[in-house]
């Protein structure tokens, strides 16, 4: 994302309130240089906050301030970091072997935040803050269910670390490197993917409970018919799907099949292949290539009125401002 590029010395980082710096650096002046590069933070909805940073760290240094209470869904991609929030420690490293990973951290009050950088370095990293406001209006915390994802909200720094989806990694990028757009559009490009990706970071909670249950309930066989079943979803979404097709591809009977994706998606077959395309819808609108209608229609939708309410739920936008602002 285009941002001015700013310089952060130590005068900067002492002059906020609430922040302590120290440095193994004796010889440290007011007028060094501790950062450089560009940087974004922004309120993109009462109580949603978004950081971006591509950034140059001069030296090692550690600053302490205050954490508010919340969730934050924490992505590096290049750099090592350590934090310290209350008495637990997290360190970070950007794409270790190459694999993106998240971690979601829930502050259930206000607490001390401590950040230790280990020398000249370059940082790139992006954080989602969420409120407990904002999670309780968007329902997020009542269907946190049981599993890592009840434990991410029941408890004060408790935290889960978990390997990115392709769609996820994707949504990272597009936040990362957002497209030149009117400042309203903006606004609205970076909202809509910023509470689709803590719905990733959710669902990726979610997925890892019920991945596990999988395991316990079902054999080797049911989940490679279960591969299969998905795998021939997505390579067809745009063709007349029914149940008995799907099962003949995967080697299952219909009633089969509905139990694994009940079990492995917890929804129906084609709840499962309305929710691709209704994804594939959201890209499609925002490139231009489908109207409205032609978008409902293809998500499964005889009513536009549910398709829009559908839409909004899922992205938290609604499908015409995501094609006006192709």
């Amino acid at each position: 994302m285009a941002s001015p590029r700013r310089r952060f010395r130590v005068r900067d980082f002492l002059e906020r309130k609430g922040v302590t710096l120290e440095s193994p650096d004796d010889r440290l002046t007011m007028e060094d240089t501790l950062m450089e590069g560009d940087f974004f933070h922004q309120e993109l909805r009462r109580g949603l906050f978004l950081h971006l940073s591509d950034a140059m760290e001069a030296r090692a240094f550690t600053a302490s301030s205050h954490v508010q209470e919340g969730l934050s869904c924490i992505f590096f991609l290049d750099g090592e970091v350590g934090l310290k929030i209350g008495d637990r420690h997290f360190a970070f490293d950007g794409c270790r072997n190459g694999t993106v990973e998240g971690t979601a951290i829930m502050s259930a009050r206000p607490d001390s935040f401590e950040r230790q950088s280990h020398g000249a370095q370059r940082l790139r990293h992006l954080v989602v803050s969420a409120s407990p406001e904002w999670l309780d209006l968007e329902g997020l915390q009542g269907h946190a269910g049981t599993g890592s994802a009840h434990h991410l909200f029941s408890g004060h720094l408790a935290s889960q670390r978990w390997r990115l989806t392709p769609r996820a990694i994707e949504l990272v990028g597009q936040l990362t490197n957002a497209p030149e757009l009117t400042p309203a559009l903006r606004n609205l490009y970076l909202e809509a993917r910023t509470i689709e990706l803590v719905g990733e970071a959710l669902s990726a909670l979610l997925r890892t409970d019920i991945d596990n249950k999988v395991g316990d309930a079902l054999t080797q066989q049911d989940l490679i018919r279960l591969k299969r079943a998905r795998d021939f979803i997505e390579a067809n979404l745009m063709a007349a799907l029914s149940v008995e097709m799907i099962g003949r591809e995967a080697g299952i009977n219909p009633s089969g099949l509905q139990r694994l994706f009940r079990l492995a998606e917890g929804m129906s077959v084609f709840g499962y292949v309305r929710k691709l395309r209704l994804e594939q819808a959201f890209t499609a609108l925002q490139a231009g290539e489908m109207t409205i209608p032609e978008a409902s229609l293809f998500a499964g939708y005889s009513s536009p009125a549910n398709f829009s309410t559908a839409f909004r739920h899922r992205f938290g936008v609604s499908p015409r401002t995501t094609r006006r602002g192709k």
